[in-house]
């Protein structure tokens, strides 16, 4: 009796959901397929250039699209950014965030990216915040500039000159990979110096952006059937799950038994490193209680920076390269500007400090931003999921539109940086000029625009540190050497797994 009534009633509850799904946000126009499945948004994911698919569906079909029966995709004005990320609001993370939660030792270790429970993200900001901050920057500048001068040797030594041809993106990734390894362990991981992967951490990280992107359109297979699946974590994720964690855990585990040995000056002066890892223990150290850092959530900053710190600053960095050598003019005007900073003395050679570069170097600063908008490096909707009570959205033109509780909402940043309303009729070009119009108004509001880093609380951590690298890095290669494309009329090519991974930069370099 029961199998041929589960039979029958099965079909009508699928059929139901997926009606109630499809006219829920009827409203709300897009492609058909889109309405009925979560598959379609999975499959331009899949396909590797859904910033680009959904720059074209916006202007087929305007400010909203649906791209999921309860997943609606916004773009136009500058209020949106506020109403959807601003503080207050109500709107959290999608469950996509939680595919790219780690497990160790058999249970979620969230990085401060990856957590969906506000409570608990607001906990753990608490104790780690002061380490991203402003005021740390100057100490962060040396560990930078170390690994600066490896870069720029490195690149002398084995591609200056004799026309050699240098695969710049990759090289841009190898520094800021060992970068990162400098700023998190005071220690480079070897990429530069070796030109190679290292440990195939690159590889790692970037099938963990390819397999996640894809999940975390569809996130209740990674709930109910793949990595989350309660039965496969306890059986078979019972350590670490992640090679990068892996990485991470075993200089975490040589930086503890440093400290258990020795004086306890010489343990002091371990502690008072001017790196995260270092940081993070003295904030254990110093928090006492409950609320102190785990070594499991140690584990989940330190993962943070390697994952989160490396691609997305490679992919901006080669933003920012090749935009400059396919627009000789930005690039001689940037120029002009560092050789005439460095012989008028009022900045470092090769590599400014922060202070510097935003007193001094106007026209670097505006690159940076360019290159930010341009290439915003993750370019999938920042989703949010509406709270009780719905959300009302409010249009320029005074109109407004409903969106029920439990609806999923985001601004995929790729297409909001095209946007002619808030960035000008050429929004789609290179134009680092915008950003030195002397209209203050326009200028602060394309700055609040800007959604690189995120919005709102719960905005990205490490802003400060990855535009503290981009000013020094940029300025420093082009005051060392000529950089010029092998083949200029040729284009690159983008390949979007939430990060943009570009490849293509290839270049000959001479001294200068």
């Amino acid at each position: 009796m029961l199998v041929p009534l589960l039979t029958y009633c099965l079909p009508l509850v699928v059929i139901y959901f997926a009606l109630r799904n499809y006219f829920s946000l009827r409203s709300i126009p897009g492609p058909l397929l889109a309405r009925c499945t979560n598959l379609y948004r999975a499959l331009l994911v899949y396909n590797r250039n859904a910033h680009e698919v959904h720059l074209k569906l916006h202007k087929q079909y305007g400010s909203l699209v649906r791209l999921g029966p309860q997943f609606v995709s916004i773009t136009g004005s500058s209020t949106y950014v506020s109403q959807i990320y601003g503080i207050g609001k109500g709107l959290v993370k999608s469950d996509f965030y939680s595919c790219f939660q780690n497990i160790v030792n058999g249970k979620r270790a969230a990085s401060l990216v990856a957590m969906t429970d506000e409570t608990q993200h607001a906990k753990s900001k608490r104790l780690i915040a002061h380490a991203y901050s402003l005021s740390t920057l100057v100490e962060y500048g040396e560990l930078v500039d170390r690994t600066t001068d490896v870069f720029l040797q490195t690149l002398e030594d084995r591609f200056a000159g004799d026309s050699q041809v240098l695969d710049l993106g990759r090289y841009l990734q190898f520094f800021a990979f060992d970068v990162i390894g400098e700023l998190t362990f005071s220690r480079r991981l070897g990429f530069i110096e070796q030109g190679v992967d290292v440990n195939n951490i690159i590889d790692a990280i970037g099938a963990n952006f390819s397999y996640f992107s894809v999940l975390g359109q569809m996130p209740w297979l990674d709930e109910a059937i793949l990595g989350k699946n309660p039965l496969y974590v306890q059986y078979f994720r019972k350590s670490v799950s992640s090679p990068i964690l892996l990485f991470a855990q075993g200089l975490l585990k040589e930086r503890l038994q440093d400290l258990e040995e020795g004086s306890a000056d010489e343990k002091q002066d371990k502690l008072d490193k001017p790196d995260f890892l270092s940081r993070f223990l003295k904030i254990r150290k110093e928090e006492a209680g409950e609320e102190t850092l785990t070594d499991a959530q140690i584990l989940s900053n330190l993962f943070m920076n390697i994952n989160a710190g490396s691609d997305t600053i490679a992919s901006t960095l080669r933003a920012i390269f090749y935009h400059l050598l396919r627009n000789p003019a930005s690039l001689s005007q940037l120029q002009t500007e560092l050789i005439s900073a460095v012989a008028d003395g009022n900045i470092s050679s090769p590599s400014p400090t922060w202070n510097e570069s935003q007193q001094k170097l106007p026209y670097l600063c505006a690159v940076v931003k360019e290159g930010l908008r341009m290439n915003p490096a993750l370019s999938l909707p920042l989703e949010r999921v509406v709270p009780k009570g719905g959300l009302t959205l409010q249009h320029e033109d005074r109109s407004q539109t409903f969106f029920p509780q439990g609806t999923v909402i985001g601004i995929n940043p790729w297409v909001f940086h095209r946007n002619q309303h808030v960035f000008g009729d050429d929004a789609e070009s290179w134009n680092p000029s915008r950003w030195l119009s002397g209209k203050e108004k326009e200028t602060k509001q394309m700055e609040h625009s800007i959604l690189s880093f995120g919005a709102g609380k719960r905005s990205c951590l490490g802003k400060n540190i990855a535009l503290l690298e981009l000013h020094k890095l940029v300025p420093a290669l082009l005051l060392k050497f000529k950089i010029e494309l092998v083949d200029p009329s040729k284009e690159w090519e983008v390949s979007n797994a939430w990060v943009l991974n570009q490849s293509g930069l290839n270049v000959r370099l001479g001294l200068r």
